[in-house]
């Protein structure tokens, strides 16, 4: 477990419960809310543009986690805060250090 982990900022659902929102503190509507939905940071997808090279490129994430720094900065300044942030999508493009495998799949001919 990470150290954010341990020290309640990061919540994960188990048993299909979440526990961040406990029902004796949630149970009655108090007023308006948001929350933000980010989705698709594709980290490694910035270096394969830049390249031009999408299928094996990617291999490095610095401007990605540079962007995603500068979004959770300007989240932490919203008055008032959100409620939640859930983050969907593909969270990666390519792994640094690690080679690509190339999957081709084949349907079968209906002829």
């Amino acid at each position: 477990m990470s150290a954010a982990e341990e020290g309640g900022v990061f919540r994960r659902a188990r048993g299909r419960t979440l526990d961040a929102f406990p029902e004796e503190k949630e149970r009655e509507w108090k007023g308006p809310f948001y929350f933000i939905q980010g989705a698709d940071p594709q980290f490694g997808l910035m270096k394969a543009w830049a390249t031009g090279d999408c299928d094996r490129g990617g291999d490095e994430w610095e401007q990605e986690i540079r962007l995603t720094e500068q979004a959770v900065q300007a989240i932490n300044k919203l008055i008032p805060k959100p409620k939640f942030f859930v983050l969907c999508g593909d969270l990666i493009h390519a792994m640094p250090g690690k080679t690509w495998v190339v999957l081709v799949t084949f349907s079968p001919s209906t002829s």
